[in-house]
């Protein structure tokens, strides 16, 4: 271990004094593994001895995958679901219940970088899945409200895209066209009423249908049903402080900023098959006040009425949406050793009854020689407050990835292990 410790501080050293040349486009993430923006290079190792300094630049040609996979809750710690007694304090209820879970995984991609200021890739069969609910604080506490919504949804896309990145003047310009494929996707309608005018009366809907590739019953064709969807991704990088002569003046305030489009839709999928299922309890109006009413309002919230049914129709598909500004500053003297990256956009989806809702993050990066890569980072994305780590061994040849991180609907909870997220990744080529 004293080895290990050693070993390290030797290395932070080195690094220290290492001259890089200009790496355009440090990455930051938004998702434990997701990589939004990739790096481009630093092509010039050498220092003006003309000595190649310790540590590596980044791959000609790569090949790798990546997987991530998360659960969240603003309710129960982890530690609380897994003991031997769960203690529920109802009283937290009123303030509704949230739950998000999902996984990720990207069996092959690879990537090529000319050193030229240009490059391109590929990614096989990302394959995304999410999970969302949302239940009402009014419905969970039985308070008076009519037709009071709750979020219960839920998605599963794959998808084939192509990447490059190619410069105009100092502007770096990454393009993403993407073919995707709904594999499942699950909209539902929850609805809760509790009023007490002329009578006491609750009603619970929930409706919910789950379109599918394929065909759930043998009464439809079998087979692969629906068309892929289309949509493109586009950002730009631009050197500000140098170009403007900030750097000149202020050597620690070297910084780039760049802006992303996520996901712009061009032709969205269509699924058609689906499985429909629905169930409504309605008490119907009664004097609870009065022995018989109480009665016939018990009774009445016992008979629910319940079915589901197969069928063929058309659901028109996007995936999310999302415009980030970020900006990538390198408050020692341009060294790229350390990199702030603060992140702020937002994002529109389906999946939520109030599609949009605001992205924000700050995060920090140490880069030792392009050897070992640390970056921490607090961020709200997907409506999730994020407390990341992640880890990344370049042993040039190889690279490992590897990352967790601790999660919530609520900041505070997201301190106190109310969701978990890990992912990893491995990279090889030269």
């Amino acid at each position: 271990m004293k080895k290990i410790s050693v070993f390290l501080l030797i290395l932070f050293i080195i690094s220290a004094l290492c001259v890089y040349a200009d790496d355009e486009n440090d990455a930051y993430s938004t998702e434990a593994g997701e990589e939004i923006y990739y790096y481009d290079d630093f092509d010039d190792l050498f220092d003006g001895t003309g000595k190649k300094p310790f540590g590596f630049g980044n791959r000609y040609f790569e090949m790798g995958i990546k997987a991530n996979a998360y659960v969240s809750n603003n309710f129960l710690t982890v530690g609380e679901i897994f003991s031997e007694t769960i203690v529920l304090d109802i009283d937290k209820l009123n303030k509704g219940f949230k739950m998000d879970l999902g996984i990720g995984v990207t069996p092959l991609y690879f990537k090529f970088d000319s050193k030229k200021g240009w490059g391109f890739g590929m990614s096989f069969l990302e394959t995304e899945a999410t999970g969302i609910l949302a239940l009402s604080g009014k419905m969970l506490s039985f308070d008076e409200v009519k037709d009071e919504e709750s979020d219960l949804s839920g998605a599963v896309f794959t998808s084939v895209a192509v990447d490059a990145f190619f410069h105009i003047q100092k502007f770096k310009v990454k393009i993403r066209p993407a073919m995707y494929y709904p594999i499942a996707y699950m909209e539902t309608d929850l609805l809760y009423t509790f009023v007490n005018n002329e009578g006491t009366r609750m009603k619970v809907g929930f409706d919910t249908k789950v379109y599918t590739a394929f065909a759930l019953d043998d009464a439809h064709e079998q087979g692969i049903a629906g068309s892929p969807g289309f949509d493109f991704s586009f950002g730009v990088e631009y050197p500000l402080a140098k170009e403007i002569g900030l750097t000149d003046k202020f050597s620690f305030l070297d910084f780039d900023v760049g802006l992303d489009f996520i996901n712009i839709p061009i032709l969205s999928s269509e699924m058609k098959n689906y499985m429909r299922m629905y169930t409504i309890i309605d008490s119907g109006s009664h004097d609870v006040f009065d022995q018989d009413g109480m009665d016939d309002f018990l009774s009445a919230l016992g008979k629910a009425e319940s079915d589901s049914e197969f069928g063929v129709g058309s659901k028109t598909i996007e995936r999310p949406f999302k415009m980030l500004l970020h900006a990538n500053w390198r408050p020692l003297n341009g060294s790229q050793l350390f990199t702030v990256t603060p992140v702020l956009g937002f994002a529109l989806s389906q999946l939520y009854l109030s599609p949009f809702s605001l992205e924000a993050g700050l995060n920090g990066s140490v880069n030792l020689a392009n050897f070992f890569k640390a970056t921490a980072g607090i961020n709200y994305t997907d409506r999730i407050w994020i407390n990341s780590i992640d880890l990344a061994l370049n042993l040039r040849a190889v690279e490992f990835n590897i990352g967790a991180d601790l999660r919530s609907q609520e900041f505070l909870k997201s301190w106190t292990a109310n969701g978990l997220g890990l992912n990893f990744g491995f990279k090889f080529g030269w």
